[in-house]
């Protein structure tokens, strides 16, 4: 693994002691962020005062294990990358609802049989590769974005625990803190822009304190806490409601899929030379993740996933070395026994933690539909997309319609993931089963394409200066790329291959009578990164299966060309 130009420490190398504790405050802080969510959980639950601390304490010491499994580079499980889990926005729906149904012990219960889930979805990550296309995976996050965007408004505009008197101050404190999370986005620069969240949460909180949005006894609790205690267990008990399981077993997948994505940037970005997803890593990483979510039940903790904005600070900053995130980890430990930080969560006003909830719903739903829409949708991708989008909203607008459902078709058509996601696999399924015969005589034209392809290659190997390596990659894309043209039915008459060696990069040209279909490329940079660019782009990788230096597609009329370039 050949080390990038832009990584000055890289995955296996270590930061000088300063720079490693440094480093270690830095990464722990940003994950701190996300403990907003822990609260928002218990309080959704009627946990007590010293029950909300110690949850967000015991969440610290969850989410330090979780990084260092996570970090783990031999034996079955763990990626080697600097990728920490964090709280999030996943789980925060079906949690909530676990914790209406039946407190915490619903929560813990059911977050464990989510991290099982992951777990299996990653012992058999081989076999699912067919719901890891955009379609599938974009509608996923687009789903839960929108899901979070509800949560995230009623949190928001929730003015009952905010004094008479307030309501403009209350108002203004959430506008502060999602304008500057938006205003970093759009007009900050590198590490600023990928950590707008703690930036924006910092805005709210010093709003608020200027408006005098906190409670009266906020300080004087907080001064109460002593610098040094031992977070206590005793909460963590275990219910599980079947209710809610579509729910999460749906979460479990989303999580998945997250993983996936942004292992595989973590993959990208460590490695000068890659040019594929490594499928056994990528395994191996979900595992780590699904175990972590799973081990965090137990602690006491809601659902973790990998965190798609840490991996994207790693990147822009140039360290992604894995002795970081044991730093991260001795830090975040060290702090679950200090009860001043726990409690410092628990007073955030609800407008601060609602206004950063709809602005991280608002990336991940602009990021799924990017995602979705990142190949042309064809007749079959059109209602797999529409009908997977409009049935969440059906159960909103209709609910006596939903309520009156037989109780095993209700467990499923109650949670707008699980509707969905069932909603689209099979139709996704039925219309592969509908539209494989057409294409299938296609295909085997365009086979003997691609085997005349290998023989030109063959006979240019020695003037062009390919080797070996060169010929199966460039032979390998070419096949997997006229596979997805033929899955997505848009070649209507044989294509034809045109190769050639220019500039000491090998060319090939993809030439049909249909409708384009875009690639994405190595070089694609994220010029308008954002906290979910990490997973966003791992992902895009993933579901094409192609992976060129360069590609470029040209459509005039009815004929299309796509050009893959490979750097030899």
């Amino acid at each position: 693994m050949r080390q990038p130009p832009n990584i000055v420490i890289g995955v296996d190398q270590r930061p000088p002691f300063p720079d490693l504790v440094l480093l270690g405050l830095q990464y722990a802080f940003l994950l701190c962020v996300y403990l907003v969510i822990v609260v928002i959980i218990v309080r959704a639950a009627g946990a007590g005062p010293d029950v909300q601390r110690s949850a967000v304490s015991m969440a610290m010491i969850a989410m330090a294990v979780g990084t260092l499994l996570q970090s783990l580079h031999r034996g079955p499980i763990g990626s080697g990358f600097m990728a920490p889990p964090v709280y999030s926005a996943i789980y925060l729906g079906p949690s909530i609802l676990a914790a209406k149904a039946g407190g915490l012990p619903a929560v813990l219960g059911m977050t464990l049989v989510a991290g099982l889930t992951e777990l299996f979805l990653g012992m058999v990550l081989h076999r699912l590769r067919i719901v890891m296309q955009p379609t599938i995976s974009g509608l996923t996050i687009s789903v839960i974005g929108f899901q979070l965007g509800i949560v995230g408004m009623e949190q928001a505009l929730d003015i009952s625990s905010t004094p008479d008197g307030k309501l403009a101050a209350h108002t203004l404190v959430a506008m502060i803190t999602l304008a500057t999370c938006i205003g970093l986005t759009i007009w900050g620069q590198g590490v600023w822009r990928l950590v707008c969240s703690l930036l924006g949460m910092i805005a709210g909180v010093v709003s608020a304190l200027a408006f005098g949005l906190f409670a009266e006894d906020a300080f004087r609790q907080l001064a109460a806490q002593p610098w040094f205690d031992l977070p206590d267990p005793s909460y963590v008990s275990f219910a599980f409601e079947p209710g809610l399981l579509p729910a999460f077993l749906a979460a479990g997948f989303a999580a998945m899929l997250r993983t996936v994505g942004v292992v595989t940037t973590c993959q990208k970005a460590n490695d000068a030379d890659w040019n594929r997803p490594d499928f056994a890593n990528n395994r191996k990483g979900v595992l780590a993740d699904g175990l972590a979510c799973a081990g965090g039940a137990v602690m006491g903790a809601p659902g973790m996933n990998i965190a798609p904005s840490l991996v994207g600070v790693s990147i822009a900053t140039g360290v992604t070395s894995r002795a970081v995130a044991h730093a991260c980890a001795v830090v975040l430990v060290v702090l679950a026994f200090v009860p001043k930080v726990a409690d410092a969560f628990i007073q955030l006003p609800i407008a601060v933690a609602g206004a950063l909830l709809v602005f991280t719903a608002s990336i991940m739903l602009a990021s799924g539909l990017q995602l979705m829409l990142s190949r042309p949708l064809n007749t079959r991708t059109t209602f797999v997309v529409s009908i997977g989008l409009l049935l969440p909203l059906t159960r909103l607008v209709a609910p006596a319609f939903f309520d009156r459902l037989p109780p095993a078709v209700g467990v499923f058509a109650n949670n707008p993931l699980a509707l969905s996601l069932l909603a689209a696999i099979g139709l996704l399924l039925v219309f592969r089963i509908a539209t494989g015969r057409r294409q299938l005589i296609l295909w085997q034209k365009s086979a003997d394409a691609v085997k005349e392809l290998r023989a030109t290659l063959d006979r240019n190997a020695a003037e062009w200066g390919l080797t070996k390596a060169a010929i199966e990659r460039a032979v390998t894309n070419t096949e997997q790329a006229i596979e997805l043209i033929k899955e997505e039915g848009l070649l209507s008459e044989p294509l034809s291959i045109v190769a050639a060696e220019r500039d000491n990069a090998l060319e090939i040209e993809l030439r049909y009578k249909g409708q384009p279909l875009f690639m994405p490329h190595l070089d694609a940079a994220g010029a308008d990164a954002h906290e979910e660019t990490s997973m966003a782009a791992g992902l895009h990788h993933v579901a094409s299966g192609v992976y060129p230096d360069r590609s470029a597609t040209i459509a005039r009329g009815p004929e299309t060309t796509i050009r893959l370039s490979f750097d030899m």
